[in-house]
């Protein structure tokens, strides 16, 4: 299909960056460095469009329907289901293997947010026998609604095959399995048998895609075979920025996986006037001498600031010198917050000292985490060829501002590119070559290594360094 790409004199972003800000992720295989002369598409992958380029995508490399935005067609019934479970949100996409396109895709609160916010909250409540499988139960019954209401009003679609991504605690608890070994150290999940993750319901195979660690769960291995972790011959990072912030490293063909506690303030969780990354919400931030000017998801009217508005804060702050460099709001900061907008309703939305405090622990908990795999790896940051951002946070993210506040370590900011929903992506692409699956997840596992973050002395060290901002020359 046919995309243009708007350039202006001043422009100073490639035509990849471009097309992400527009909603479409392309892969690369030099990087932007244009190694590859061009020949990957019909344009260069350095160029640096000054004026309006009309360019070609072919429809397979256009992911916009799995990343969910509104892109979808209706002129192939679909016979897939991909479901990635997360802990703040669930995604459900109605795909077609053979046309690869979507026909219907959704997203909707996981209905277990109200028994905690992260996952080791959950964890403690379905541990405690008074609630047992009582949340299992809940997302069970969900996702049986949200299909027989599909298939209510679509009787001519059969859905031959469902696949699930999930992270480890939220598989468990889908499945009905024990969390006792979740819930305290050293954080060992039940080893099931395959007939627990693949399993026929009616007339639909279901597969559910199995966990590496407590950390590491279907989701990221849905993302690595997307970013053909098995094959890479680079240095790629995939960067999962919810709620529970995974992280995979690949280097000289082995993987290096870790979670770190970033909380839900990335989906827009446990902040004053948070919300998900939905139309309206606060995507960008900019301080001026006035009233802060800020940009919402789909040019919609305020209703709260998602992760990726509260990323964008944090630098400004920085830069503005409402935060000195140790991290201490100054007092150009006021008492009560920030005032960034009004709901349509009238109601402020406030940016508050406690926001910034979240805001940072979330940061520096990535930075951190993305250093201390970068030295198991016995490689710094700066050789990362590809940083990969996964998760909504990644479609919306201002990449310059996010790295002003620490949190991509120091990997170049020209190799930092958001991929969208990877677990989708993932599924999407198990659907159309399902046979050899079991293969490249053992190949996955067999070379992966788990770095352990909560006793690492390296990460620590870092958290701390990434608390402040003394170290940054991007100010």
């Amino acid at each position: 299909m046919k995309i243009t790409v708007h350039g202006t004199p001043e422009n100073t972003k490639s035509i990849l960056d471009l097309l992400e800000d527009q909603g479409i992720s392309l892969p690369c295989n030099c990087h932007g460095a244009n190694s590859c002369g061009g020949k990957q598409y019909d344009f260069p992958c350095a160029l640096v469009p000054h004026e309006d380029i009309t360019v070609t995508v072919h429809p397979r490399e256009s992911f916009g329907g799995l990343a969910l935005s509104r892109e979808q067609n209706k002129n192939h019934l679909p016979d897939t289901l991909l479901i990635d479970l997360g802990t703040t949100t669930v995604a459900m996409v109605y795909y077609s293997s053979l046309h690869k396109t979507v026909f219907y895709s959704e997203v909707f609160p996981n209905p277990q947010l109200p028994y905690g916010t992260d996952v080791i909250s959950r964890i403690k409540y379905d541990t405690d026998p008074a609630h047992k499988h009582e949340l299992t139960h809940m997302i069970c019954e969900v996702l049986s609604q949200h299909y027989n209401s599909f298939l209510a009003s679509h009787k001519n679609i059969s859905i031959e095959t469902c696949l699930i991504g999930g992270n480890t605690t939220m598989i468990h608890l889908l499945l009905g399995l024990s969390l006792k070994g979740m819930a305290a150290a050293p954080f060992k999940p039940l080893n099931v048998s395959p007939d627990k993750l693949n399993f026929c319901q009616g007339s639909t195979e279901i597969r559910i895609l199995p966990w590496l660690s407590a950390f590491i769960g279907g989701d990221i291995i849905s993302g690595m075979l997307y970013l053909n972790f098995g094959n890479r011959k680079d240095t790629c990072l995939l960067v999962d920025l919810g709620t529970n912030g995974e992280l995979a490293l690949v280097y000289e063909q082995k993987i290096y996986t870790a979670g770190t506690a970033a909380g839900p303030a990335f989906e827009g969780g446990g902040l004053s006037c948070g919300t998900p990354a939905v139309p309206g919400a606060i995507s960008d931030v900019s301080l001026k001498r006035t009233l802060p000017q800020t940009r919402t998801i789909g040019n919609k009217l305020p209703t709260g600031i998602c992760g990726s508005g509260a990323v964008s804060i944090l630098s400004q702050l920085l830069t503005c010198q409402y935060m000195d460099s140790s991290g201490i709001l100054t007092n150009k900061f006021p008492e009560d917050g920030l005032i960034l907008s009004r709901t349509p309703s009238g109601q402020k939305i406030r940016f508050t000292k406690q926001d910034v405090r979240q805001m940072q622990l979330a940061v520096a908990a990535i930075g951190a985490g993305i250093d201390t795999l970068c030295h198991s790896a016995e490689i710094s940051a700066d050789d990362v060829d590809q940083l990969c951002l996964a998760g909504g946070l990644g479609y919306h993210i201002n990449i310059s501002r996010a790295a002003a506040s620490g949190m991509f370590s120091s990997v170049d900011t020209t190799r930092i590119h958001g991929v969208g929903n990877s677990c989708l992506l993932g599924l999407a692409s198990i659907a159309r070559r399902p046979d050899d699956l079991s293969r490249r997840i053992e190949n996955l596992r067999k070379n992966s290594h788990e770095v352990i973050l909560a006793d690492n002395d390296y990460f620590q060290k870092q958290f701390i360094r990434h608390m402040t901002y003394e170290y940054n020359s991007a100010l």
